[in-house]
């Protein structure tokens, strides 16, 4: 593509800094490499080919997704070893019948015995069995079995006694560190969910039902590693890839490590209410950061400007405010017309808005990722 800057692009734009996800994916890979384990990469915050490959180390092998539209594009693209990382229901058959013939290493979650019986009464492909995750809830209140809950070990054996069916293994989602209020709370739902997840896979072994895989994750739990690791065989978080201002706040990672940004352009100067106006509304940019930042105020810090935040939005137009209240906001720092970097408070909601992203390195257009979309 033609070496473009990045002023150059028609706002609002979702760009991405290839050199940090580079080291985004790199990091993780190394982390899991560090205990002696494996990675299984979400896709979901970024549901591109070009993602999964990095997050995958180049093997194209070993990811988790969320949507059937993620797998299938995975799929057709020479990825191998997915976990269908959502509760299966027997309305997904026709696709994951497809998957299943495809692909040589294809998992499915499940959350209950009805969709196991369903799925052992529905024939694989020739000479294939469905190969099945258990979803387990360690705290998060979510999907899954109740970590306590005796029923376990019922859908467990039956997967493991059924003709058509086999148990790969336990998995459960550390989303609960979402609500942590500090980078020790993470680490107490991380490790509590690892024993949790251990505990259940020994109790399993020592039923004569062994578990391939041993998986927890989440961006916050797997940024906060710890040797205990080692007792699983596998990580899974997502949002790694690019990072946000949530994690930020968590203690997950840096600026420095945010990859993405949106690119907004000032429209509008109104000095009698302390206001500038900017072409990215909230079908451009989350606004789930009201409230959860530093600065409450705030739906979205800006880049190298700190003191000025994004507090309002319509569908189409942001409003900018000074971030301290008792100041004047500066207009002629900010011309009509001129570019704001808005750091996204979560990257997976503000990336699902675009259809395309705009990649660079120091400064200069090199890519465009296209995400799937869909379900």
């Amino acid at each position: 593509m033609d070496k473009r800057e990045i002023e150059d692009l028609q706002t609002p734009a979702f760009i991405v800094d290839k050199n940090i996800v580079e080291r985004n994916c790199r990091n993780m890979l190394q982390t899991a490499r560090d205990s002696g384990i494996s990675l299984r990469g979400q896709t979901k915050t970024h549901k591109t080919v070009e993602g999964g490959i990095l997050q995958t180390g180049g093997t194209r092998r070993k990811i988790v997704t969320s949507t059937l539209v993620e797998t299938e594009m995975y799929a057709e693209n020479g990825f191998e070893d997915i976990l269908y990382g959502f509760p299966l229901i027997s309305h997904h058959i026709d696709r994951i019948y497809k998957l299943r013939e495809k692909l040589d290493s294809f998992h499915v979650m499940v959350t209950n015995m009805e969709i196991c019986k369903y799925l052992q009464a529905t024939k694989a492909p020739d000479g294939k069995l469905w190969s099945i995750v258990l979803k387990i809830d360690c705290g998060n209140k979510r999907a899954g079995v109740w970590h306590e809950d005796e029923t376990i070990f019922d859908i467990a054996r039956y997967i493991n006694s059924a003709a058509n069916l086999h148990f790969q293994g336990i998995y459960a989602h550390c989303g609960n560190s979402y609500g942590a209020a500090s980078p020790a709370q993470v680490g107490e739902v991380r490790d509590f969910t690892l024993r949790s997840v251990k505990r259940i896979a020994e109790q399993l072994e020592s039923l004569g039902i062994h578990c391939e895989d041993v998986g927890i994750g989440s961006t916050p739990s797997c940024s906060h590693p710890t040797t205990e690791m080692s007792r699983l065989t596998e990580i899974h978080p997502g949002n790694y890839v690019f990072y946000d201002a949530q994690q930020m706040e968590l203690g997950s990672c840096t600026e420095q490590d945010i990859a993405c940004r949106v690119v907004s352009r000032v429209i509008g100067h109104y000095p009698d209410r302390g206001q500038m106006l900017i072409d990215c509304g909230f079908l451009g940019i989350t606004k789930q950061g009201l409230g959860k930042q530093e600065n409450e105020r705030a739906i979205a810090r800006v880049e190298k400007h700190d003191d000025i935040i994004v507090t309002g939005m319509t569908q189409e137009i942001g409003f900018v405010e000074s971030a301290d209240p008792s100041k004047q906001l500066d207009f002629s720092k900010f011309p009509i017309g001129s570019t704001l970097r808005l750091i996204p408070y979560h990257s997976c909601a503000t990336a699902a808005c675009y259809p395309v992203y705009h990649i660079h390195q120091d400064e200069i257009l090199v890519d465009t990722w296209t995400p799937c979309r869909g379900w």
